[in-house]
């Protein structure tokens, strides 16, 4: 079996910047124009062959994506034009384990070239341990994206649901206030340290809309008790409902932890599993209505005051008995397989850089890798 070898990035693979697409090349097709900030938009154009590997080159720098098929690698990316006999989807997680920020890319207009890249030291295996590698991380990403499938496939039924459910549901004297308690939350002074880096999760709009499925489970940042104490948020149980209210109005999630949040937000505290879901689903289902009664100069958005006095539709008891039921079991269902993908994520985040440098045998991962998958 051939040996790992010592060699540099350019020796292994070849890196070329994308290209430039005019206006006039931008008719809707199904080639996927891939930037350094993501996939935005399909169109017609002469494409690159795939499988291929593209990292970010400008903006949002060392940000890597993989394509099975054709794609166009816009000018604010490099791509693969030569894997040199290397499997593409080992370059592709390889790509991911580089760390750019010790390169010399400048400050105002950050840019990362080929050049950066081509240079640099690698330790680099054979194409039977690459493809066996990437095998070990990929299973660990087909799992993930099979369980986003799934959660979404659930949130979508439970969606689908309520719509029956709500179509004979009315608008009564009752708003949102009469039916649960409505909150928002908060800042700590960012001066104060003691506030700051505790065990309290306090989630910003940004937690929220990076989501795969209306669940969260952790964010970004933690605040001590004092912070919490010294803030206009309180810690909201699991099962709150939390929507942004502002800049972006209208993404949802369900606490699935107790939480303080920002000032970003409307958070809904249902009495009851009952109302739970069904405000949930009556919410998600009157975003474009809750647009029309936010305000502000610099960004919409909607306060408290008046999402409070909004009329909230309800159906008869019973239906929305039954509904809750169904949707509980679905979201359940949901939240519990993205809550598997956090596992999965961090055993393969774990695994990347130990597999990468040859410290640990594929046949020990694949073992790790078979008891998740």
């Amino acid at each position: 079996m051939a040996e790992w070898r010592d060699c540099t990035l350019g020796d292994a693979i070849t890196l070329q910047r994308g290209f430039d697409i005019t206006r006039e090349q931008q008719r809707p097709g199904d080639i996927p124009v891939v930037s350094s900030g993501g996939v935005s938009s399909y169109h017609d154009v002469a494409s690159v062959r795939g499988p291929g590997v593209v990292i970010g080159r400008k903006g949002t720098l060392g940000r890597v994506f993989f394509f099975e098929g054709p794609y166009w690698p816009h000018d604010t990316t490099l791509w693969v034009k030569d894997f040199k006999g290397s499997a593409p989807r080992f370059v592709y997680y390889f790509m991911k384990t580089l760390n750019t920020s010790w390169l010399d890319v400048g400050s105002a207009n950050p840019t990362l070239n080929r050049n950066h890249l081509h240079p640099l030291k690698v330790h680099w295996p054979p194409v039977d341990a690459q493809r066996a590698i990437a095998e070990v991380l990929g299973a660990l990403d087909d799992k993930i994206s099979a369980n986003t499938r799934l959660a979404t496939t659930a949130d979508e039924l439970a969606t689908a649901i309520f719509a029956r459910a709500a179509a004979d549901a009315a608008f009564g004297p009752s708003t949102f206030a009469d039916v649960a308690d409505i909150g928002g939350g908060g800042t700590p002074s960012s001066k104060v340290a003691e506030y700051w880096d505790g065990r309290v999760p306090w989630a910003s709009p940004t937690d929220i809309t990076r989501l795969s499925g209306p669940y969260l489970f952790e964010t970004g940042k933690k605040i001590t008790e004092l912070g919490l104490a010294n803030c206009s948020s309180r810690l909201y149980p699991s099962g709150s409902i939390l929507m942004t209210s502002r800049a972006t109005i209208g993404a949802f999630a369900l606490a699935q932890t107790p939480v303080a949040v920002n000032q970003g937000f409307i958070v809904v505290v249902p009495p009851d599993d009952t109302l739970r879901y069904w405000l949930l689903h009556e919410m998600r289902d009157r975003v474009d209505e809750f647009l029309t009664h936010a305000n502000g100069a610099t960004f919409l958005e909607l306060s408290r005051g008046n999402f409070r006095r909004l009329p909230v539709r309800l159906a008869e008891p019973s239906v929305m008995a039954a509904f809750s039921h169904r949707a509980n079991a679905l979201h359940t269902a949901g939240a519990a397989v993205l809550r598997e993908n956090l596992a999965l994520a961090a055993t393969r985040d774990a695994l990347l850089p130990v597999l990468m440098s040859g410290r640990l045998r594929v046949r020990d991962a694949e073992r790790l890798a078979e008891t998740l998958t």
